[in-house]
């Protein structure tokens, strides 16, 4: 009913371990840079969202003193009689009032220009005196005005660039001129170069790779340091509110953008960014944890595998005989207790080996050619049984192997173990004789280790009383 499972090799229990701290390892890394990104996107959505801040309040600076003057012109006095009574008036007599007067409004507050253009007669004032005679149905670069007229607002602002100075980016304020009773006499104004706003925009975009624009509520572009976008369409269609607040966009892609109304200029501001290089930088973070994970883990498992081989060696060190470097009498009884705890398998052989006459060499020859007589021992067991099990000296003279052959390979093993011994000489002592006892599952099946071992013992205690007999040797004096 119930399987039974072999437990997990050393090899594959490493394997799993580090399967298993790879897998952790990747997760947190994961886990980790997924926040950091999530952080660095509510970073970048503040970050644009202050730096639509400096803009607006850099425009609103740059804007609020030209439109107060606009608007303090359109209420002077002196302006509103000048077109009342330009008609009761030469023109040059007009030209040169108009142009005193505008030309120390330009001397007075530095501004790129001032200009008036009457309604009645169409002439455009500035500071150089009578500039041309607006055309809006003819000429194109009239069209404003005739705009301007359609509504008739207290102020509008445009924005452009000015051509006499280096396309620097230019905003006239122009403003519309009643008299006492309402009626439109013209348009008054001033153009200032936004030279804050300009350098701003091109020192935000650079040092924070964003884009800044000012668009219509079309999406018209206004405004952009590329002069080739002017006019074109912004693209992505933004969901823009004149409420006054940041409004934040996700235009997909990894891409932000922060917009906020500006009430001057009835346009948006807009500062985009794209964070999908930062996204690449996560990735190329994610590849070098892995890189230095697998480097660490290489180390690590490096040195695992040369600790593992040092304690193997001292461990088989610590289960071998020095003076023959078979597998010693620990070693022999952890083997013991495990063959005790589970079934034999069907050719298991147990061997029992015992050295004869070695207490009579030490003592008759000395000690040296006793060892002689252990190591000859050895080398005979080694080489006949090394390949097909495991070898081990129990004693001074005792030795004992367990062996995994079938009853055909015994019988011709037995042989070449006679053969070997008869064979071998030494050089301190030429005769090599040993008493040998076997015990196989084959031959007694039902019986456990324990049983054949006590077997196996019996039987090379009759091969050495057999081997005392027919040598005619007292066993009680050797």
């Amino acid at each position: 009913m119930f399987q039974n499972h072999a437990p997990l090799s050393k090899h594959n229990v490493s394997r799993l371990t580090f399967v298993i701290v790879l897998v952790s390892f990747l997760l947190s890394t994961f886990v980790s840079l997924w926040s950091l990104n999530l952080m660095s996107q509510r970073n970048d959505r503040e970050l644009n969202k202050m730096m639509a801040a400096r803009i607006y309040d850099a425009i609103s600076s740059e804007l609020s003193e030209p439109v107060t003057v606009a608007l303090t012109m359109a209420n002077d006095s002196f302006l509103i009689k000048a077109l009342q009574n330009e008609a009761a008036v030469s023109e040059e007599d007009s030209v040169a009032a108009l142009q005193d007067y505008l030309a120390g409004i330009r001397k007075g507050l530095n501004y790129e220009s001032v200009y008036v253009i009457s309604e009645s007669t169409r002439r455009y004032y500035n500071f150089d005196g009578l500039s041309k005679i607006v055309d809006p149905e003819h000429d194109e670069h009239d069209y404003w005005y005739g705009v301007f007229l359609q509504r008739k607002p207290v102020y509008d602002l445009d924005v452009g660039f000015d051509e006499q100075s280096g396309d620097m980016w230019t905003v006239f304020v122009d403003t519309s001129v009643r008299d006492s009773q309402g009626n439109f006499l013209g348009v008054c104004g001033v153009g200032v170069h936004m030279y804050q706003s300009q350098a701003l925009f091109k020192s935000l975009e650079k040092e924070h790779r964003v884009k800044i624009n000012l668009i219509d509520a079309e999406g018209q572009i206004q405004i952009d340091t590329d002069e080739g976008q002017l006019m074109g369409k912004y693209h992505a269609d933004l969901n823009l509110s004149p409420s006054g607040e940041y409004i934040y966009h996700d235009l997909g892609g990894g891409v932000i953008a922060v917009s906020k109304y500006i009430d001057n200029l009835e346009w948006y501001l807009v500062v985009e960014s794209d964070t999908s290089p930062e996204q690449g930088e996560y990735f190329n973070v994610i590849l070098l944890n892995i890189a230095l994970f697998l480097f660490v883990m290489v180390i690590l498992i490096v040195s695992l595998r040369i600790i593992s081989m040092r304690t193997i060696a001292l461990t088989n060190a610590s289960l071998r005989d020095q003076d023959t470097q078979l597998l010693n009498r620990r070693a022999f009884e952890e083997e013991k207790a495990r063959l005790s705890m589970a079934p034999l398998d069907e050719n298991f052989v147990y061997v029992t080996v015992d050295i004869n006459g070695l207490k009579t060499t030490n003592d008759t020859l000395g000690h040296a050619a006793g060892d002689e007589l252990i190591l000859g021992t050895a080398n005979c067991l080694r080489k006949c049984f090394g390949q097909y099990g495991k070898i081990y000296r129990i004693g001074g003279d005792e030795f004992a192997a367990m062996l995994h052959i079938s009853p055909a390979q015994l019988a011709e093993l037995r042989e070449e173990l006679e053969k070997m011994v008869a064979a071998w000489s030494g050089e301190r002592i030429k005769q090599l004789s040993i008493s040998c006892g076997y015990a196989s599952t084959r031959e007694f099946p039902s019986e456990n280790f324990a049983q054949l071992s006590r077997i196996s013992d019996e039987r090379m205690y009759e091969a050495k009383a057999e081997y005392y007999r027919r040598n005619g040797i007292d066993r009680r004096r050797t």
